[in-house]
């Protein structure tokens, strides 16, 4: 994946995700939302690339994703005491 591409793509999967989430998906199905969100991104903006690393660029962008997103709440709650 281009350097430039992966911030932009984790972000669409953060956003996409929590309209998702607001929408009424159960908080402990977004994970894997967010995998899946990441896989399909991947394979349709990595065009020229193989599939099976397009996959796995996916796979690595929708964990980031998500635990970059977890990560921030856990820093917020951290400073809100």
């Amino acid at each position: 994946m281009d350097g430039y591409l992966n911030p932009i793509i984790i972000s669409l999967i953060v956003g996409i995700t929590q309209v998702i989430k607001t929408a009424g998906l159960p908080k402990k199905f977004a994970p894997l939302v967010s995998l899946g969100i990441g896989i399909v991104l991947c394979i349709v903006y990595e065009t020229n690339v193989d599939i099976k690393k397009s996959i796995l660029d996916g796979i690595i962008a929708g964990l980031t994703a998500s635990g970059l997103f977890s990560g921030y709440k856990s820093v917020s709650k951290c400073n809100k005491k």
